[in-house]
Formats: C-alpha cells, sequence, structure tokens
C-alpha cells in the first residue's frame, strides 16, 4: 500500500493483504495469458483514487467464462495452493455464479455465512462477464434467471433483509431445495456465451437490468493502470463503462451507503487452518 494515504477506516492493513492476493492473481493471468480487468469499486477505485476506494474491503475483477474457465484450470494444475484457493459459489456442471481467491491462513468474517463450514480467508472476488444478446426478450430471459440465483443464494444463507416483499419471497425460497433449478439456471445466463452480440452484461451481482448491461466494445481491450503500489488490468473503455454502472462516479457516496457497502464484520490476519469444508458445496 502508499504510505501517503491516510487510514480513516482502519483498514489499510486488511486492503494490504488483498492487494498482495491481486498482485498473485496479475501475475498468474500474465503467465497464463488469462485476460481479465477490474470491475465495479475496484475500477472506479483505479479511476478515482488510484488505488482502493478508501472505504472499500474488497477487490473485484471480471473474466469472460472463457477466460475464467482457463484461470481455474491452470491454477489446478500449477497454481500456488499452499497459500491459495479457489472458492467457487453455485458451481454446476463447470458453470459458476461467481468465483474468489481466498488467502491460506486467514480470516474474513461477512455475517451472512458466519459460522457455514466454508473457507473464510481474505479474498478478491472474480465475478464472470458474460455475453449479453441484442434480442432484448432473451436479455429479460437471462436477467431474469441470473437473478432467481441470487435470491435463492440469498435465501439459502438465510439473507435477513427489512421489507415484507423481500420477507416473503425469501421465505418462499427457503422452502425449495437449496440447489433447486441452479444448473437450469445457470444454462440460462451462460447460453449466449458464443453468440455474436453488441453487449457483456453482469446481472449475477447487485447491478440490475440498464446498470449491469455493458457495450462489448469497451472490454475488447484491456489497458495497464497504476493501483496502489503495483500495477492492474481495467477496461479500455473504463470511463464509459464507470459511467454506465454508477453515473456520476467522481461523487462520494453518503456514509450511510459507505456502511452498506462494506463486507467484512471482522478479520484476521494472523495463521488460521481450515480442516471441515463441508458447506461448500451449498455456496449457492
Amino acid at each position: 500500500m502508499r504510505t501517503d494515504t491516510v487510514d480513516s477506516y482502519g483498514i489499510k492493513d486488511l486492503q494490504n493483504v488483498i492487494l498482495n492476493i491481486a498482485s498473485y492473481v496479475h501475475t498468474f493471468c500474465e503467465e497464463h495469458k488469462i485476460k481479465y480487468c477490474l470491475m465495479g469499486g475496484s475500477a472506479l477505485g483505479a479511476k478515482r483514487h488510484g488505488g482502493f476506494i478508501p472505504w472499500d474491503d474488497d477487490l473485484d475483477i471480471f473474466m469472460t467464462p472463457d477466460n475464467y474457465e482457463k484461470f481455474r484450470d491452470e491454477f489446478n494444475k500449477y497454481g500456488d495452493k499452499e497459500n491459495f484457493y479457489i472458492q467457487e459459489l453455485g458451481a454446476s456442471n463447470g458453470r459458476v455464479i461467481t468465483a474468489k481467491v481466498r488467502l491460506n491462513n486467514s480470516y474474513y468474517e461477512e455475517d451472512i455465512i458466519k459460522g457455514w463450514k466454508i473457507h473464510h480467508g481474505v479474498y478478491i472476488d472474480i465475478f464472470i462477464l458474460h455475453t449479453c444478446p441484442d434480442n432484448k426478450i432473451k436479455r429479460y430471459w437471462q436477467y431474469i434467471w441470473a437473478k432467481y440465483l441470487i435470491v435463492k443464494g440469498l435465501a439459502n444463507k438465510e439473507y435477513n433483509r427489512r421489507g415484507k416483499l423481500v420477507y416473503i419471497m425469501m421465505s418462499f425460497m427457503k422452502l425449495l431445495p437449496k440447489r433447486f433449478l441452479l444448473n437450469f439456471g445457470l444454462k440460462q445466463v451462460y447460453r449466449y456465451r458464443n453468440e455474436n452480440s453488441n453487449y457483456y452484461c453482469n446481472f449475477l451481482g447487485k447491478a440490475l437490468l440498464k446498470n449491469g448491461t455493458y457495450l462489448r466494445s469497451d472490454f475488447e481491450e484491456v489497458k495497464i493502470v497504476p493501483f496502489e503500489t503495483i500495477e492492474l488490468y481495467v477496461a479500455a473503455g473504463l470511463e464509459n463503462f464507470l459511467t454506465n454502472r454508477f453515473g456520476d462516479y467522481m461523487k462520494v457516496p453518503s456514509p450511510e451507503r459507505i456502511k452498506y457497502e462494506q463486507h467484512a464484520s471482522t478479520w484476521n490476519l494472523e495463521k488460521r487452518s481450515y480442516i471441515d469444508f463441508s458447506d461448500e458445496k451449498y455456496l449457492f
């Protein structure tokens, strides 16, 4: 981390560990010719802050399905498994909802999965950048199934958020088997991966239909930019992506929004052992 930045939120040590994970992933991708780019708040941080947003306690990257599958295969063969672990959320027949690269012998607690028998190490997120069809009916179909997977996954994790409609929806979802329609839903999200279209999308996250749909041309090339004390890749059309995703991306959000966006309730950067991962298959 840069020494000239103020640790206003008390998370600079955590950000430094996340940065080290990102540095490893970047180097591994360079060596194995795998394409990635920063996404979400991490892409915004690169543009607005030259690194982490000061209150950001995670780091997110995009990979297309082809690049992610190559990354996973190459890591399983050649990766540093002594120090890192790939955790797949919603894995089914090679498809995933999202993935994480976690640091072994560390602990990062999130209330939504606290107590689960899974790897809880400090991590960076890998979101899949899916092809989005030009046809609007197909796009709505893809979007609906992506959001089904998100809502069902939150219900499995006992997500508790106020609001009558959300409560009713979650209560119904909890009655269904944990992996109900997982494979079918993922097929609908992945089904356009070989289609020649003008768009990419990230519906398997917070973004909604409009701000989760991006011009493919903005992502066809990537460029290297400074990020803290290292360099990472962003989309060549970074400004277009940020405007579409966040609107006025130079505007700092409210303190309430900052608190909402943070993930960790606590973390421990000392050595920690992991033995029982029996709940990993339910990370959906």
